[in-house]
């Protein structure tokens, strides 16, 4: 049986190339897109442009201080929404007179259908958060604590499972590369233990919420397994080929 280890990505006919570069070239797009999505979702989650350790904080531990619908529209990502002066105060009066039925049907219903109710309803981009009667909005009259459980849930399995899968395809093929062993096996175990440890302080920063600073580095250490696996074989492959040759290539160097 061939020896494994002494194969090299670069000694890989023309089309199984091609297919491994298609592949984990789609792979990192795919990744980048996902960054984006990341960015745009949190990002104004403090009310502020740009992402930062604030949006993550408020996003996963929550404004404790506060209700979540108040943390919204004042100094929050809804605020934008509610252009009209006097909007934004009668909605926080409401909040603050104990959030009757009554106020809400001749306030602040009136406000929310004209401003948010088309994104927030089943058929709207917020679907998982509709405000389209007062028993939904009454989810948000609350204090904010952050992200659900139950939320946190569903993103962590799905997401755990489908990157794992992503890091299978891309260890292998890293593995085949001409670099040593010991960055081999510290890039391939890195990105294999920053996932837990990533969704692992998501869910711990909504009681200890300074661990969005753990949820940072591990995030980082993914994204440098990405760019390590995806660039490097793309690197031997199409760009600078390692000093080595199989047997057959050195066969047919010699007969040159």
């Amino acid at each position: 049986m061939k020896d494994l280890s002494s194969a090299r990505l670069s000694d890989l006919p023309l089309s199984v190339r091609l297919v491994i570069s298609y592949t984990i070239v789609m792979l990192g797009i795919g990744y980048l897109i996902a960054l984006f999505n990341l960015y745009v979702t949190y990002s104004l989650t403090d009310g502020q442009p740009g992402l930062t350790v604030g949006d993550l904080k408020r996003a996963f531990y929550g404004n404790r201080d506060n209700t979540r619908l108040a943390a919204k529209i004042h100094g929050g990502s809804m605020e934008q929404f509610l252009p009209r002066p006097g909007d934004k105060e009668k909605i926080l009066s409401w909040i603050q007179d104990g959030a009757s039925k009554e106020k809400y049907d001749t306030v602040t219903k009136p406000i929310l259908m004209q401003n948010c109710v088309r994104c927030h309803s089943p058929e709207g981009l917020q679907r998982f958060r509709p405000l389209t009667n007062y028993e939904e909005v009454m989810t948000v009259v609350q204090i904010d604590r952050g992200e659900p459980v139950g939320l946190w849930a569903r993103v962590a399995h799905t997401h755990i499972q489908s990157i794992a899968l992503i890091f299978f395809v891309l260890g292998l093929v890293f593995s085949f590369t001409s670099v040593g062993n010991g960055l081999k096996y510290f890039t391939v175990s890195v990105s294999f233990l920053s996932l837990p440890l990533d969704f692992g302080s998501r869910f711990l920063a909504k009681y200890y919420p300074n661990l969005v600073y753990l949820m940072m580095v591990s995030g980082a250490l993914l994204g440098f397994s990405f760019a390590v696996m995806i660039l490097l074989p793309l690197y031997e492959m199409w760009i600078n080929k390692p000093e080595y040759y199989s047997n057959s290539e050195q066969t047919s160097y010699r007969r040159g």
